[in-house]
């Protein structure tokens, strides 16, 4: 029964790595998760598929489906509205959905302008996460279960201003420009809402899962996507002392 559980909100939990962490979560027994997708049919094919996986014993109960496409704060509104009907609060809320889509312009004209680009990266990226967690913040202030309360971002490795500006290997700040800056700018709104929501007791975090093969880089990562799922796992449920205010991967946190 989700009224026993801890209730888990994933935005982008259709595929990727919010398809693992969900998959993770729901194996444990502990977690009722929403599988939040912005549209409905993927969530529900996605719970399908998690619980025919005979890899990970699921139990199709401990997931249900959920719309939100965070680019709509209207989406994002009624998924507040469906999730305060059914559950009258949220312990846990993971911020996962993302985009990393062509970084230049094309010379030509014939595809979007560098602003657009911008702007779509964004939008989802940054604002769609504020929003999200602006909306949901009502029903995290509801959660009452020991490890509710809990914010967790998914961030990226590319987005230390240090590892790029000292040209670690992969981090070149000459790569991936305007999506790496959507994650270091995500990092400084979630240290907003560490030092905002520390004193009601919310413990927030982001991660950075590793280059995983997922759709958002058309499966070329080599990291496998379950290995980043623990990543984005560990920042959402560990102890405070060890994900709280930071960027973490799975050898702790990372430089800013």
């Amino acid at each position: 029964m989700a009224a026993n559980k801890t209730i888990v909100l994933i935005t982008g939990a259709n595929q990727g790595l919010g398809y693992y962490a969900a998959q993770q979560l729901a194996a444990t027994g502990k977690y009722h998760t929403l599988v939040g997708s912005r549209d409905i049919g993927k969530a529900e094919r996605a719970i399908e598929s998690l619980a025919n996986d005979a890899s990970v014993k699921v139990n199709a109960d401990s997931l249900e489906p959920i719309q939100i496409d965070v680019t709509s704060d209207e989406s994002i509104k009624a998924a507040a509205q469906t999730v305060e009907k059914k559950h009258g609060k949220l312990d846990i809320l993971m911020n996962n959905a993302g985009i990393a889509g062509g970084q230049a312009a094309a010379t030509d004209g014939s595809g979007p302008s560098l602003r657009e680009i911008y702007r779509q990266h964004y939008d989802t990226n940054l604002f769609g996460a504020a929003q999200v967690t602006e909306t949901f913040l009502p029903l995290l202030r509801k959660s009452t279960v020991p490890g509710g309360k809990r914010i967790a971002f998914t961030s990226s490795g590319l987005s230390s201003l240090q590892w790029a500006a000292e040209d670690e290997p992969n981090m070149n700040a000459a790569n991936y420009p305007i999506y790496r800056s959507t994650k270091t700018a995500l990092n400084m709104i979630m240290l907003y809402y560490v030092k905002t929501l520390e004193k009601e007791g919310f413990v927030v975090s982001a991660s950075d899962p590793g280059y995983c093969a997922t759709n958002l880089n058309d499966n070329n990562g080599y990291k496998d996507p379950r290995d980043g799922a623990e990543v984005l796992v560990r920042a959402a449920v560990e102890d405070k002392e060890a994900v709280h205010g930071r960027v973490v991967d799975e050898n702790g946190p990372e430089p800013w």
